[in-house]
């Protein structure tokens, strides 16, 4: 008995180890992107949006139904960013097209299986102009199939009820810090509570929307 758990401890602790997080721009260079727009996780890992610019979100959806939320879908809610009082006003698409230093909004996600999944911005036409990507692509050509599919879609649709999937911590690094979790990963892990549809049920306060 006290082999078992010396051995489950062991096993925990490389696990832990092994797990990687994976952080994804929302808005760089304050364009309507996913930065990169395709990336590989494995269960246990961790998917970071952080959000630089302007007001956006991270939706997810089926492959063939884009710029529409799929069943169970995560969502980070809108994050509006506040920008440089010096910057220019970008009307419709956010407060504006700078970005603070840091404290920027991070939507944590935890990856629970190599499922493939379909990422979209639902703000405005957002999700129309390409601002998508795709986690686990299951081929070289699923992005531009999935960003193709999304410039048709009639409407852009946020899912209903709030912030799901994951948990937005504040971020004081700014952009893209080399580690992301730092202080903040007793937050980040309070996201990996298992929800229904293999997705991670949220478990941090609603964010206000806009």
């Amino acid at each position: 008995m006290h082999l078992s758990t010396i051995l489950y401890s062991v096993l925990a602790q490389s696990l832990a180890v092994s797990a990687a997080t994976m952080v994804v721009t929302v808005a760089a260079n304050n364009k309507f992107q996913f930065t990169p727009n395709s990336i590989t996780a494995q269960p246990g890992d961790m998917v970071a949006f952080n959000f630089v610019a302007q007001n956006h979100s991270v939706a997810s959806s089926n492959a063939n139904t884009p710029c529409r939320p799929e069943k169970n879908a995560i969502f980070s809610d809108f994050q509006p960013i506040p920008g440089n009082p010096n910057g220019s006003p970008n009307p419709g698409n956010g407060r504006n097209v700078n970005r603070q230093a840091g404290n920027t909004p991070m939507f944590m996600v935890p990856i629970t299986d190599t499922a493939p999944m379909y990422i979209y911005c639902s703000q405005a036409q957002h999700c129309q102009s390409g601002m998508v990507m795709v986690i686990n692509p299951p081929n070289a050509a699923a992005v531009a199939q999935y960003q193709n599919l999304a410039a048709k879609a009639r409407n852009n649709v946020s899912p209903k009820g709030g912030m799901s999937g994951g948990q937005v911590i504040n971020n004081k690094a700014g952009t893209n810090p080399k580690n992301v979790l730092g202080a903040n990963a007793g937050d980040a892990a309070k996201a990996t509570t298992k929800a229904k549809g293999g997705k991670a049920k949220a478990t941090g306060k609603k964010a206000k929307g806009n």
